[in-house]
């Protein structure tokens, strides 16, 4: 009660955070260059964008014009937005040198002649066609740019609120225009939501479908709530310890509570079978929930130490985001090993649940596991082979696995916002910004021909190596003026592209959704052309930047973090259980078992065309931390059978009587939860679902069939060494059992 007391003191301390820059960080020089850029320039990433289609198809009738403008104007007056920047803000060079709206603003109605020669200006004009308005003058793009305060996590949802208030508002008066919200801010908090909604949602039901689930195979209430209470508990406590260390709730770290809670169910699940075997025989309550603890209690404490330190070893990753889940997920399994085996005897052997009242034992999966067991025992020799070549086969198949992530993949399917986002890539070459930052010696002014020069060979680098198009900065305006005029520019009017004090400009321009594998290529191949126009410019600095750019490589850092984790996790697993057993083969043996189920998954994502992303990776470690705790309670009855002198086979089948039970019906129970999950409408949540499920399946089946071969098989290659070492497990004077089955009493061999 104390420690449940001090979680939801944590609990109340949560913060959930979906910016970019925590989950991405792994050096502040980045985002640095990033603030600097923001502060001088203004920062684009804060930029939502409304995409208004006129549904005449011609932004320049009377009424589409007229509402857009309306519009504008009421978006500029929203709380929480710094600037609206439209086609009615973009200035030309008029007759004598004046500065003239490109379309005109009067307060009537332009006229039939005045809009067709503002068509032809706009169309024609470097700063509106193509970044503003499309090839057809049929959509046309209005940015809100958002104060940093709004832009927070904490503002986000009220400012975008009222900015879909106006549209929706826009659309009752005119009519005249389809209006579409996206850009990052909008992107970044529907993913958020859509995230948050669907998790809490799916959660919920797989931990119902699960309960209920686990009372129809007990058919007892009390042995469902001693079975389900704990592992709760466990999740409550992880959370409450993410609370406490001060830890963001983010994608990663939020699955953190489903960690515990797997690994929790689990481990109750087999108390509570090692509590009905006792019960069976006759045992009264407390004593079976004493024995339990002996039994059952150090398996789970070898399970949550194995998965702990397999966690935390991400604590040597790159990205922040990564040491602080696996520093996270190792408290959870802690916190999961204290509820299960504090609460689950306490509970069982309550009044509650005293006399026969913890159910039965569900004997289909029983015998399902005995019948496994015992195929793999009669074919043990072909058994190990095929899951050798088959793992080492599905090994190589995700080796070719490589990091991957779009923006849409985080929306509901059918989103508005992924609509929206569709709509701008296609017409207007993305909705994410890229920058690229020039730096000029002295000696040079703002509006040099060397230093337009300079901007002009960025635009054929953006364009030529990264295929970006439409590139936007000083040179794109001063190249379509005269001497004259150019020599007249105000800096004032492009502080958004030149700061001529501090002698730097900048060239933006805009990529599509196109996933963090091509645009890391991308995004090489423009570096290089920079380092090229460095070494043919000494004293000049070229530098790419953007938020981006630091999303594509760093999610990517970031996956592969995770990814490369799992070898060292598994390393360490086969070492601790190595340690644990006094088995170095034993530590060995375990690792196959462990590792299929993983080359399972990798193989399903590679013949489904997919990559690795956040929620993908996720996967990995929720399926390695269930293999692991199946392991280690078969390995710890087989252990405890082999000190008695049993054969290895009889000690297998023993160890298969006392924990396939709870192995199936985990197994069972956590697959139906993770099946609710593939209904939901977000494709990452929903491939998240899918692959879990597999997981499931694979790791339970490795542990019923390919673990109980591969011990037999290398108990008979090491009894053909004489000379071979005892351990733990291997190697071991078997009692002689003349009748195993028929209850005689075994004859130990003196000689």
């Amino acid at each position: 009660m104390a420690l449940t007391a001090v979680a939801g003191f944590g609990i109340t301390r949560l913060r959930l955070d979906d910016d970019l820059r925590s989950l991405l960080r792994d050096s502040d020089a980045e985002f640095r260059v990033i603030d600097e850029i923001a502060d001088r320039f203004g920062a684009p990433d804060r930029d939502c964008i409304v995409v208004a289609a006129a549904r005449s198809g011609d932004l320049f009738d009377p009424r589409s014009l007229d509402d857009l403008r309306r519009l504008c104007d009421a978006l500029g007056r929203i709380d929480g937005v710094a600037e609206v920047r439209s086609i009615f803000d973009v200035r030309r060079q008029g007759i004598a040198g004046a500065v003239l709206p490109v379309i005109p603003h009067t307060d009537e109605a332009l006229d039939a002649e005045t809009r067709a020669a503002a068509r032809v200006r706009a169309l024609g004009h470097p700063l509106v066609a193509g970044h503003l308005i499309d090839a057809d003058a049929s959509t046309s793009l209005v940015l809100v740019r958002l104060t940093a305060d709004a832009n927070a996590a904490a503002g986000l949802g009220d400012a975008l609120t009222r900015i879909e208030a106006a549209l929706a508002d826009a659309r009752a008066a005119g009519g005249s225009l389809d209006l579409e919200l996206t850009g990052l801010p909008a992107l970044r908090h529907q993913a958020s939501q859509s995230l948050r909604h669907d998790m809490l949602v799916f959660n919920s039901l797989g931990l119902s479908l699960a309960v209920i689930l686990s009372a129809l195979a007990a058919r007892s209430l009390r042995s469902t709530v001693v079975a389900c209470v704990p592992p709760f508990v466990g999740a409550v406590w992880a959370m409450g310890i993410l609370g406490l260390c001060g830890a963001p709730v983010n994608i990663l770290t939020s699955v953190v509570p489903s960690l515990a809670l797997v690994v929790g169910t689990c481990d109750s699940i087999h108390f509570i079978e090692d509590m009905r075997r006792s019960r069976r025989r006759g045992v009264d309550s407390v004593a079976a929930s004493s024995n339990a603890m002996q039994r059952i209690g150090a398996a789970c404490g070898l399970t949550s130490l194995v998965t702990a330190i397999g966690f935390a070893s991400l604590a040597s990753a790159r990205i922040e985001a990564v040491r602080t889940f696996g520093i996270a997920a190792a408290a959870g399994a802690v916190a999961s090993f204290l509820a299960v085996t504090l609460l689950t005897p306490l509970i069982a052997s309550t009044e509650f649940c005293r006399g026969m009242h913890l159910g039965r034992s569900w004997r289909p999966a029983g015998r399902l596991a005995g019948m496994l067991t015992a195929f793999s025992l009669r074919h043990a020799r072909p058994i190990v082979a095929v899951g050798c070549v088959a793992t080492l086969a599905l090994v190589l198949v995700g080796s070719r696995l490589d990091a991957d992530n779009r923006i849409v993949d985080a929306l509901p399917r059918g989103a508005s916002a992924s609509r929206a986002l569709e709509r701008v890539d296609g017409s207007f070459g993305g909705a994410s910004g890229v920058d690229v930052v020039v730096r000029w010696p002295e000696g040079f002014d703002w509006l040099a021909p060397e230093v337009l020069a300079a901007l002009g060979e960025v635009h054929e680098v953006l364009e030529r190596e990264g295929g970006l198009a439409r590139p936007l900065s000083l040179a794109t305006v001063a190249a379509t003026l005269p001497d004259r005029a150019r020599r007249r520019l105000d800096p004032e009017d492009f502080r958004e592209m030149v700061d001529p004090a501090a002698r730097m400009a900048i060239i933006r321009a805009r990529v599509g959704d196109l996933g963090s594998r091509t645009l890391d290529g991308v995004y090489d191949r423009i570096d290089r052309g920079l380092e090229r126009l460095a070494a043919a410019r000494p004293g000049w600095e070229f530098r790419l930047s953007g938020m981006s750019v630091v999303s594509a490589r760093n999610i990517r850092q970031l996956v592969r973090d995770l990814g490369s984790s799992l070898t060292l996790e598994v390393a360490v697993i086969g070492t601790i259980l190595a340690l644990a057993f006094r088995s170095p083969l034993a530590g060995a043996v375990s690792l196959i078992p462990n590792i299929l189920p993983l080359a399972v998954i990798a193989a399903i994502v590679v013949a489904g065309g997919r990559s690795l992303d956040p929620a993908t990776v996720i996967v990995f470690n929720v399926c390695l931390g269930l293999a692991v705790d199946d392991t280690v309670h078969v390995l710890s009855a087989v252990s405890r059978q082999r000190r008695e002198g049993v054969s290895i086979a009889t000690a297998v089948r023993r160890a298969v009587a006392e924990t396939g039970n709870a192995i199936v019906i985990g197994g069972l129970v956590l697959a139906v939860g993770f099946a609710a999950v593939t209904i939901s409408s977000v494709p990452s949540l929903a491939g998240f679902g899918r692959l879990a499920c597999a997981a499931v399946v694979t790791a339970t089946l490795a542990e019923l069939v390919l673990l109980p071969a591969l011990l037999v098989v290398t108990e008979s290659l090491v009894s053909r060494r004489q000379a071979a070492r005892r351990d733990g497990i291997f190697g071991r004077e078997p009692l002689h059992w003349t009748s195993f089955d028929r209850g005689r009493t075994p004859a130990r061999n003196v000689a």
